[in-house]
């Protein structure tokens, strides 16, 4: 019954470090995506006009160069 109950256990162990270790190559796939988009966002240039008003992409609505977020959504502008 013992033999049992650690053969059960060490099953359950192995799937355990299986689905952890499946998930650490997606994360690592998912950072480098993100980053790849914050610095191709970070270096686009923006063209404003001279009161320093930016039109947000995603929305739509116009917010302060100097706040850097859209008031609407929160986008970075």
């Amino acid at each position: 019954m013992d033999a049992l109950l650690v053969l059960v256990g060490a099953v359950m162990l192995a799937g355990l470090l299986f689905i952890s270790g499946s998930s650490r190559r997606d994360d690592v796939r998912m950072r480098s995506r993100w980053d790849a988009t914050f610095e191709r966002e970070a270096r686009q240039l923006r063209r404003t006009d001279a009161t320093g008003v930016l039109r947000c992409r995603r929305c739509g609505s116009s917010g302060s160069e100097r706040a850097g977020a859209c008031p609407g959504c929160g986008a970075v502008l």
